[in-house]
């Protein structure tokens, strides 16, 4: 039989490490969301270069989107981080 206190503490570093582990992949998103909307940031500034007003909305409105959901990850890292302390 496994003593209570034993299994709290288990179960608690097994959460810690799981949480952890969330934390390290919605950071990875979170950078490479970032990173393709610095991408698409600079297709809008070639098609602003181009002339192509039509082309360099469409990229800004993705751009912004990307940015968007890169935030939701930053913002779902610091729940993360919040509910460990």
């Amino acid at each position: 039989m496994t003593c209570p206190l034993s299994a709290q503490l288990v179960g608690s570093r097994q959460y810690k490490a799981a949480t952890q582990r969330k934390i390290g992949l919605f950071q990875a998103m979170a950078d490479t969301l970032f990173l393709r909307a610095d991408e698409q940031e600079q297709w809008r500034q070639a098609c602003i270069a181009g002339n192509n007003p039509d082309g360099a909305a469409t990229w800004q409105r993705l751009a912004n989107h990307t940015r968007n959901e890169a935030q939701e990850y930053v913002h779902r890292i610091d729940l993360l981080q919040k509910s460990l302390l």
